[in-house]
């Protein structure tokens, strides 16, 4: 008896995880996948078709004045998945788009390991954090805002991010190139340490930290440390500025060139002001090379781990 009522139980909490959640599938495993979302998790797996989920939203209700019509917007896209999913395809490539981007679910997807994943958003207000995992064909993200999390990939991968930090863990085989650029964010790559790895690593105003059981057979000659200056000016009168050109940094230095009337009063200063910046590029090579391996951050660091 007891075991009948755990059975019951069981299949009661599989029920209603199943209800739980919405699925779309599309009979596809191959071509390119281009997903224009504000967030995802993407992951690959051994099967024949592409699986869109969502969790039920709590927050969802039904409108019962719009029983029979369909919600129609600005962006030109039809949800014809229920998930609030525009999905097409057109020869090879499977264009996936939000009907409102307002939308704030959180979408999961299984993708066949052959299809190519191509992920974009250049929204400034809607996004979400990208994760892509156990994926074996080409990764291409472009992004603004969003966190990305790369887990098991192969790769090729080639990911850029403004303002997003870039989190990756390859935890076996790796197929190149792989180049990961944030502008503003960190960069932090976990690598086995018997990965065969030809590595550039560069950052303008942060530093490249890297752990001693890879050991990195850094190029000295390409070892590139730079101390650039960068000028601006500021243009003031009495004390006040006007306008400024100048860029962030330290170790300023300032020289003022003043404007006179021909009564010799002072009516306009120019102030030219050299800062100077630090960048450092490395070249190297772990276990004798092979994968090429590009990482970059303009403003923050690099992290480079042993898995």
């Amino acid at each position: 008896m007891k075991k009948q009522l755990q059975l019951v139980v069981a299949l009661t909490l599989l029920s209603l995880s199943v209800s739980a959640q919405k699925e779309y599938k599309l009979a596809k495993s191959s071509g390119k996948l281009n997903l224009n979302l504000s967030g995802a998790t993407v992951e690959g797996y051994n099967g024949a078709e592409i699986i869109f989920s969502s969790p039920a939203s709590e927050k969802e209700q039904v409108d019962e004045r719009a029983k029979g019509l369909k919600a129609v917007n600005s962006s030109g896209f039809k949800d014809n998945t229920g998930l609030g999913l525009d999905v097409t395809v057109k020869g090879e490539d499977i264009n996936v788009n939000p009907v409102s981007l307002t939308d704030d679910r959180r979408f999961k997807i299984r993708v066949p390991q052959n299809i190519k994943v191509v992920f974009t958003n250049n929204s400034s207000m809607y996004q979400d954090s990208v994760t892509l995992k156990n994926l074996k064909s080409e990764i291409e993200v472009s992004v603004n805002f969003n966190e990305v999390k790369l887990e098991n990939n192969t790769g090729p991968v080639n990911v850029k991010t403004l303002n997003g930090s870039v989190d990756a863990v390859f935890a076996g085989e790796i197929k190149g190139p792989i180049s990961i650029v944030s502008v503003h964010g960190h960069v932090d790559v976990a690598l086995p340490k018997t990965a065969k790895v030809s590595l550039e690593a560069g950052t303008n105003y942060g530093k490249i930290y890297a752990a001693e059981g890879l050991n990195i057979a850094i190029e000295k000659e390409a070892v590139e440390k730079t101390d650039k200056p960068a000028t601006g000016v500021a243009y003031t009168t009495n004390g006040s500025v006007l306008f400024s050109g100048l860029v962030s940094g330290s170790g300023a230095k300032a020289s003022t060139n003043t404007l006179t009337t021909q009564g010799g009063n002072r009516v306009l200063s120019a102030i030219n002001i050299s800062m100077r910046k630090e960048s450092e590029n490395i070249k190297g090579k772990i276990n004798g090379g092979g994968t090429v391996l590009i990482l970059k951050s303009n403003h923050d660091s690099i992290y480079i781990r042993e898995k």
